[in-house]
């Protein structure tokens, strides 16, 4: 997990790969998390991974109200020293259930510098089951992030991206090299900032049928969509509904929106 390093003295704490850690250990990271956030007293923030503190410490002199998950019990020490008024969640965050998930508030903010290997699912967990955030900033692997936020008709779209878009705005912050991290890991980090859609049950229930259909498309991203959708789900006019959307017969994929494909599966009730 890309934690926040805090030097070489007697409470430092080694990285550990299993865990997918590489320390951060350049501050214009932590500095970038605290200015997309905004947060002020009357947000209640959820930082997942806090590693050490550094970030964690910025983020207290808001005056906001926070929480930590935290899956590494080695920092126990640590952060009960440094942040001993700060309640803590001791385990791995996507197995907690709903249950055991404090109140989360009207004012949510959430952040983290999330490991690689679950920084997807844990985006979908806010996104598609909450709770509902006012805004998201993540620390993720570069391609990741870059997915998440990319726009239709550019090489990074892909069905993260529409999953994304169907439930949230999605910016890219700063990327930083692998020199930012101890140990440096073998790829870029770049910031996603997310503001999460206000959603109705039926507006979610909709995107989820839709996304059935957009992650059989990205299966094969190189085809065109209009000779898949008659071939595989051939009881539906789908040259009929391409036409009303104005969308090109040869189109793949990654030339189709978000806002269309949501119209093409899950046609709003009239």
């Amino acid at each position: 997990m890309n934690r926040m390093h805090q030097g070489t003295g007697s409470d430092f704490v080694r990285a550990k790969k299993s865990l997918g850690q590489n320390f951060c250990c350049d501050q214009r990271i932590p500095d970038e998390i605290v200015r997309r956030l905004a947060a002020t007293s009357q947000h209640h923030i959820w930082e997942i991974g806090p590693g050490q503190g550094a970030l964690t410490g910025k983020l207290a002199r808001t005056g906001a109200r926070m929480h930590l998950f935290e899956i590494d019990e080695r920092m126990r020490p640590v952060l009960g020293q440094k942040f001993a008024s700060i309640e803590i969640t001791w385990g791995d965050f996507l197995e907690l259930s709903d249950e055991k998930l404090p109140p989360a508030g009207e004012h949510l903010l959430v952040c983290g510098n999330l490991p690689y290997y679950c920084g997807t699912p844990i985006i979908r967990r806010f996104l598609e089951n909450g709770p509902q955030a006012e805004r998201i900033v993540f620390l993720l692997q570069e391609e990741v992030a870059k997915k998440a936020a990319a726009a239709c008709n550019t090489s990074d779209y892909s069905y993260l991206s529409v999953h994304t878009a169907f439930f949230a705005q999605a910016s890219i912050g700063s990327t930083f090299g692998p020199g930012s991290f101890v140990p440096p890991p073998k790829i870029n980090s770049t910031i996603l900032q997310l503001e999460p859609l206000l959603l109705t049950p039926a507006d979610r229930e909709r995107r989820h049928q839709a996304l059935k259909f957009i992650s059989l498309l990205f299966q094969q991203r190189r085809k065109m969509a209009l000779p898949l959708l008659k071939k595989r789900f051939g009881e539906t006019d789908w040259q009929e509904r391409f036409d009303q959307l104005g969308i090109d017969h040869k189109a793949r994929p990654e030339n189709i929106s978000p806002n269309n494909f949501l119209a093409l599966f899950a046609p709003a009730k009239t």
